[in-house]
């Protein structure tokens, strides 16, 4: 552990405003960045995603197709606003959803993962090539892409001025960076009280629009195109929803323990009616992220945005 400071400012700060996990989230006073401190080293870090340690496990990624997918295709659109095809680096890439949905509309994919569960499932399940060292000017042999992307990624980085210098290596002249995040710099901290979890210590630094601003400014990347969807809306909906789930779920162990009876005969339809137990929950999980799509993307589109949590697709340019 060793504490650091702010990585714009190069100042220190006493406001802590988050605390989970055992660590301390400390907003700067000047430029209003979130970051942990005391930190954990590196090579802990880096042991977290290597040994499949990090809060989301490998498995969730890979079980979560529907609700990638769903949202995968939405960025997609975005993207191809500004280019229409080309080669593509997805960083932090997970289960690869994002790129197989890319390779669809054209775009020459390969991914960059850490998790080596996930990367053997990109390379062995999706056939798109994968990397899972840190990423390097060296990376797929020295190539250069049209465009880096990554999603809910630049929280991770240890050192995100470095990483966006390497991402800068990495592309082409005139190359896009295309990255989704939060902006929880930026919001009053009585909206925090609708996020579960903060994903402490996964998560580095939380950043404010100066701060990605800034970011690019200093790593070569001239700041193209912004779009902000709040996401107070499905924090809100998410929240009642668990509640309910939990509601429904006590009554249901009451229930079974009620109508428990050790004389009984068992089924023979169990397996029957165990897979269409399968489906209908699939179903339910399915709908329940149709719904927070909608409610991001299309409510938290319209609605005000202003100090409140959001997620932020952004797009830059390569200037140098």
């Amino acid at each position: 552990m060793e504490d650091i400071q702010c990585i714009f400012c190069n100042r220190s700060s006493d406001r802590i405003v988050i605390v989970e996990n055992g660590y301390t989230g400390r907003k700067c006073p000047q430029c209003g960045l979130i970051f942990i401190s005391p930190r954990p080293t590196l090579a802990k870090i880096l042991n977290l995603y290597g040994h499949d340690q990090t809060v989301v496990s490998a498995r969730s990624h890979i079980s979560a197709a529907f609700s990638k997918r769903l949202y995968a295709k939405h960025n997609v659109r975005i993207i191809k606003k500004f280019i229409k095809t080309g080669s593509m680096l997805e960083i932090g890439a997970g289960a690869g959803y994002f790129l197989d949905e890319a390779r669809k509309e054209g775009f020459e994919v390969y991914a960059n993962e850490l998790n080596t569960i996930l990367a053997n499932y990109i390379e062995k399940v999706l056939a798109i090539p994968c990397e899972s060292s840190p990423l390097d000017i060296s990376l797929f042999n020295g190539k250069k892409f049209d465009i880096i992307y990554h999603c809910n990624v630049l929280s991770h980085l240890y050192n995100p001025v470095v990483e966006f210098q390497k991402i800068n290596d990495k592309l082409k002249k005139n190359g896009l960076v295309v990255f989704q995040t939060g902006n929880l710099g930026d919001v009053k901290e009585k909206y925090f009280k609708f996020i579960s979890k903060f994903m402490y210590p996964d998560h580095l630094f939380f950043f404010s629009e100066d701060n990605l601003r800034e970011l690019l400014r200093r790593t070569g990347f001239e700041f193209v195109k912004i779009h902000r969807y709040s996401i107070l809306p499905q924090l809100m909906f998410s929240k009642m929803a668990r509640k309910v789930m939990n509601f429904v779920k006590s009554k249901a162990r009451a229930k079974n323990l009620d109508q428990h009876n050790p004389t009984e005969v068992p089924s023979f339809n169990v397996p029957h009616a165990h897979n269409n137990a399968v489906h209908f929950k699939q179903f339910i999980k399915n709908a329940y992220s149709c719904i927070l799509y909608l409610i991001r993307y299309k409510i938290g589109y319209v609605i005000p945005k202003k100090q409140r949590p959001q997620t932020v697709i952004v797009v830059a340019r390569r200037t140098n």
